[in-house]
């Protein structure tokens, strides 16, 4: 359902398409935005056709902008992340050469996942980069504890493809988001930089993000995989 700009939302079905385009618009500035913190809500207004006090209705502040966002892009990474992992085969502990080959795949499916979400990795970079301090505690509170199912989900699901117990699993789930906003801060500079570096003599600082994290993760499962006490002989 669409709602054309100027007119006043006011079933719920119609509120909820105003606040998706709201937060469409939104990404877009985000995305390309020198920074995200230099996006205002007049911007927003303005790239989604509504009144700046129309946005306000939907998010008091630009934190609350950006928390509802978050929390979007988030739910939608994590949808992608649990399909692919399911698409991944189980890992097998008992077949020789097991652990590298469980921790290719399992890699291979977040970033795939941060691939097909792209923003999902600038919009954590930000959170715990700058914009955490500044969002509503109680409103950062809902949307984290939101989500911990759906985090209890991908440990399970990763715990399957690599081989390991959920409780396991679980404790490397953190890993990713720590692989994700590190590779984001070296290999994906602001749009307003990315001429700098593609100037010829700035090569050894091009980094291919997708690469960068996926040796990351693959190295940190297999030490992960490797921590682990042999179980015992019968």
């Amino acid at each position: 359902m669409t709602i054309a700009p100027g007119r006043r939302a006011r079933s719920t079905e119609a509120k909820a398409a105003r606040r998706e385009a709201i937060l469409d618009a939104a990404r877009r500035l985000y995305e390309a935005a020198p920074t995200i913190e230099a996006v205002g809500i007049e911007e927003v207004a303005r790239a989604a056709g509504v009144a700046k006090g129309t946005v306000y209705l939907y998010a008091p502040s630009k934190e609350a902008l950006f928390l509802a966002l978050y929390e979007r892009t988030t739910l939608a990474w994590l949808d992608r992340l649990e399909a692919r992992l399911a698409a991944k085969p189980a890992a097998d502990p008992a077949r020789a050469g097991y652990a590298a080959d469980a921790a290719r795949a399992a890699a291979a499916a977040v970033v795939g996942a941060c691939m097909e979400v792209p923003l999902m990795a600038r919009l954590n970079a930000a959170l715990h980069g700058s914009l955490e301090p500044r969002l509503d505690p109680d409103a950062l509170y809902a949307v984290k504890i939101g989500m911990i199912e759906r985090l209890n989900g991908i440990a399970r699901d990763l715990g399957r493809v690599l081989g390991l117990p959920a409780r396991e699993a679980a404790e490397v789930v953190p890993g990713l988001f720590v692989c994700m906003i590190g590779c984001h801060h070296v290999a994906m500079p602001p749009p307003n930089l990315a001429g700098l570096y593609e100037r010829p003599e700035m090569a050894p600082y091009r980094l291919d993000f997708s690469r960068l994290m996926g040796n990351s993760l693959r190295d940190m499962f297999l030490g992960r995989l490797a921590a682990r006490p042999e179980e015992p002989a019968c």
